[in-house]
């Protein structure tokens, strides 16, 4: 026998040696949880090995561990995502409490859990699925000793599962407290100002009100045709004088109002029933907007 058949003789009985300890076996399918022969094999005779195969039963972990980590590998664990939420909201003392829906993203649906800061008092909801989304409702009725202040929210979300421990981005929010109501009328349970823009000497504001569930027919016609919207600037300079505000069916309301630059307001305060939100104007000139 030349050298290079003994080489070649050599590394035959190599493999066959470990072709034997290894593989070709069905005790090897169950406890690696292998589909079958071929999960590591080229055909059920137990032909050869996959790429990777020879290593995974030589792993550190020991072989049956080893094959089983490289017949199921784990995916990478990915980052969960908590959805963007208004920067803004309100919530009235002695009204229907404020509700903020936190909705999550995670490629790899690993349960979560949510923290950061928010006002004294507030409570979590379970987690549900809201738009094809975990979604977990932070909600918060403030006290009459909160009412006449902004709290700041910072919240993330962190992984829960086994192994998994990683945090999401965290969003932030702004929450005006107001005092309690004292408007005699209560047809409204929650008055909403979702965006105020100056542009082209136009005020354009937008949002949604929210009827209480049990009006009647003639208390909700009421509403509309009597209530107005009164606007002030942030140190309560008159805007514009009372308006009626005439929402959609479903309850989404916009005005737009003439203004020039000297008249528009920096932030808009808005009053509705007794309701009352407050937001800076975007685009207003901060050298001439009323304060």
């Amino acid at each position: 026998m030349n050298n290079n058949l003994l080489v070649t003789a050599l590394w035959t009985a190599t493999l066959v040696g470990i072709a034997t300890d290894v593989s070709a076996r069905p005790e090897y399918v169950a406890p690696t949880g292998a589909a079958g022969c071929t999960s590591c094999h080229f055909d059920n005779s137990g032909s050869g090995f996959k790429p990777g195969v020879l290593a995974a039963a030589a792993s550190p972990l020991g072989k049956i561990a080893g094959l089983k980590a490289f017949l199921h590998p784990v995916a990478a664990d990915t980052k969960p995502v908590l959805h963007p939420i208004n920067t803004k909201w309100d919530v009235t003392v002695g009204e229907v409490p404020l509700v903020i829906p936190l909705q999550v993203s995670d490629a790899e649906n690993d349960t979560f859990a949510v923290h950061g800061s928010a006002p004294t008092g507030y409570t979590l909801s379970k987690v549900y699925i809201k738009n094809n989304l975990p979604t977990v409702d932070l909600k918060w009725a403030p006290t009459a000793a909160q009412a006449g202040k902004i709290y700041p929210l910072s919240l993330y979300v962190q992984e829960t599962g086994t192994g998994r421990t990683l945090k999401s981005n965290a969003i932030t929010a702004n929450i005006q407290a107001w005092a309690a109501r004292v408007s005699p009328t209560k047809y409204v349970s929650q008055f909403m100002l979702q965006g105020a823009q100056w542009q082209n000497n136009t005020l354009s504001l937008g949002g949604q009100l929210i009827f209480k569930a049990n009006l009647t027919a003639a208390q909700r016609s009421a509403a509309l045709a009597n209530l107005t919207l009164n606007l002030t600037s942030a140190n309560g300079t008159i805007i514009h004088t009372p308006m009626k505000l005439l929402p959609q069916a479903n309850g989404n309301w916009s005005r737009n109002i003439p203004l020039t630059r000297t008249e528009v307001p920096c932030t808009i305060k808005l009053s509705y029933e007794g309701l009352r939100v407050a937001r800076a104007v975007s685009l207003a000139p901060a050298t001439t907007c009323v304060k």
